[in-house]
């Protein structure tokens, strides 16, 4: 293949080429190794014997996790550049993702779920300031692209993981053929990766964090932070409940409860490589609603489905909604003038990505006392918020 050959990488445009094809391959494998999990959460409730309160506490251990290895991420890929980081999150997540198959201890699982929330939040980091790079060396737009690969890597993980359950594999055997499949990403995509960051981006970084401690979030992005925290904690709900919600309301064996999430996936992935066309054709404004409605119904529908097959079509409509709102709200973001954007974009990731870090965690804890059933119809009232801030955030 003469993008990885090392007569052609010595061609600055075949070697920005190899940049953004290893760029894609490593987001591939950062959705395909953390949706590969959602499939293997039930059996890992089963295995310790937890509610719905205690094992929210556990998955608590992922997120705080990944918030503690972001902020120190930015600053080893200051020092060491992003290939070291990329391949080593990678690897750990090969490593680790057979681990949470195996362990039948709370200790070991949270110690495990903490390493594996570490090496996904430090992976997306580095991954997005690679993509940063690469887009800003390419003169063109391909941070959507990249994200699609995230969620076609989620599809791809959870669909693999569910097949092999199917044929009755053992969830740990089947753990083990996904980390193969990593390993392989591992040596497809780390070669090619950046070795070191430009020190303008480097001193950008340190006059944003300056920023943002000189400068409170003005309403507008605390809005736009609000409706991304919504849309982040439906999607953590979904890899990390819909599993277990199948299997516990409706009692779908536990080699399919793979499935919800699975429609999730396919219908996110599909709204997000189309979503261009779709602002094109709706526009915007309208497009943001249509979703954020088409989002709630689907999660209603979740809540009071009679049948299990009726949660499938449930989830595929959250996917659905859920897969444009936040490309549109971080564009706002981005094109909103009452504060720097790059300040504003981290607000907003910083709310958006506390969503789906700590939202399942307290999803598992109400969800004890009062119900997943109602718990998800709370939720889907919140999506239906989304109708009310597209119309306070709109910027032209």
């Amino acid at each position: 293949m003469i993008l990885f050959s090392r007569t052609a990488l010595i061609d600055p445009e075949i070697q920005l080429s190899a940049q953004r094809l290893s760029t894609r391959f490593s987001f591939f494998g950062l959705g395909f190794a953390t949706a590969a999990w959602a499939p293997l959460i039930p059996f890992a409730q089963q295995r310790l014997h937890f509610n719905h309160a205690d094992f929210g506490l556990l998955l608590l251990c992922s997120g705080l996790g990944a918030m503690l290895a972001m902020p120190a991420t930015g600053k080893i890929v200051q020092r060491v550049g992003c290939r070291v980081p990329i391949g080593f999150a990678l690897l750990l997540l090969a490593v680790l993702l057979p681990s949470l198959s195996l362990w039948t201890t709370p200790l070991m699982m949270a110690i495990t779920l903490f390493l594996f929330g570490t090496a996904a939040g430090s992976l997306g980091v580095a991954l997005n300031i690679q993509a940063v790079v690469v887009e800003k060396n390419s003169l063109k737009s391909l941070m959507s692209g990249f994200h699609g690969m995230a969620s076609l890597g989620g599809l791809a993980g959870v669909l693999t993981i569910t097949a092999l359950l199917a044929l009755s594999i053992s969830s740990v055997i089947s753990a083990f053929a996904v980390s193969l499949l990593l390993v392989i990403i591992v040596f497809l995509s780390v070669p090619y990766n950046i070795k070191a960051v430009e020190n303008t981006l480097l001193e950008a970084s340190s006059k944003v964090k300056k920023s943002i401690r000189q400068r409170l979030p003005q309403p507008l992005i605390i809005l736009i932070g609000i409706a991304c925290f919504i849309i982040f904690m439906t999607e953590g709900a979904a890899m990390d409940w819909s599993g277990i919600y199948l299997t516990q309301q409706y009692g779908v064996n536990a080699a399919f409860a793979g499935l919800a999430y699975t429609f999730f996936a396919i219908a996110m992935t599909t709204g997000r490589f189309t979503g261009h066309y779709l602002i094109r054709y709706f526009g915007e404004k309208k497009l943001l609603t249509y979703s954020a409605i088409c989002a709630t119904l689907g999660l209603a529908l979740v809540s009071i489905a009679p049948y299990w097959w009726l949660v499938l079509v449930g989830y595929t409509l959250v996917g659905t909604g859920c897969s444009n709102i936040v490309p549109i709200m971080f564009s706002r973001a981005g094109r909103q003038t009452v504060m720097p954007s790059a300040v504003a974009l981290s607000c907003v990731s910083t709310l958006a990505y506390t969503g789906i870090l700590v939202g399942p965690a307290f999803i598992g804890m109400i969800g004890e006392l009062i119900g997943l059933k109602t718990v998800f119809m709370a939720l889907s009232g919140l999506l239906l918020l989304i109708v009310a801030l597209n119309r306070f955030t709109y910027v032209k």
